[in-house]
């Protein structure tokens, strides 16, 4: 009988031995999940900063584009019109650079042959328009070439 009584109590507390290790391993699942998780609530923030910031991009240029077509006209034909495109962004006002939803743009005017502004590809055209797009820390820009 006293084989019986050693034996059982030799094993007391597996059971919640056993227990406790899956418990542990259920609870390292879930912090694993969990900052997962986060993580990718992140990412898709800032998914949604990316829109808006590409959005003022392209506020950007059709201000640089409307300012070409109505300003800048008197430029002779075939003289690029990045000087004039220059002043006149230049003489923006920062305030007027802002949207409605906080998300701001800069412009920059080039000349061709300037930064990535080539005049290989497409041929023809006498100036770039740079318009980068800016919400929270997110920013997107492009360049377009006329």
């Amino acid at each position: 009988m006293s084989s019986v009584i050693s034996h059982k109590s030799s094993e007391t507390g597996v059971s919640l031995y056993i227990s406790f290790m899956i418990m542990t391993a259920l609870l390292g699942i879930a912090f694993g999940v969990s900052t997962l998780l986060f993580s990718q609530l992140g990412i898709l923030r800032g998914m949604g900063y990316s829109v808006f910031a590409f959005y003022a991009t392209e506020a950007g240029l059709e201000r640089a584009l409307y300012i070409d077509n109505t300003v800048c006209l008197e430029v002779e034909v075939g003289v690029s019109h990045a000087p004039c495109l220059v002043t006149e962004f230049a003489s923006i006002p920062l305030e007027d650079l802002v949207l409605s939803n906080g998300a701001s743009y800069q412009l920059k005017a080039e000349s061709p042959g300037e930064l990535g502004c080539t005049d290989e590809d497409p041929p023809g055209y006498n100036f770039c328009v740079k318009a980068t797009g800016i919400y929270e820390n997110a920013r997107r820009a492009v360049r377009v070439a006329r």
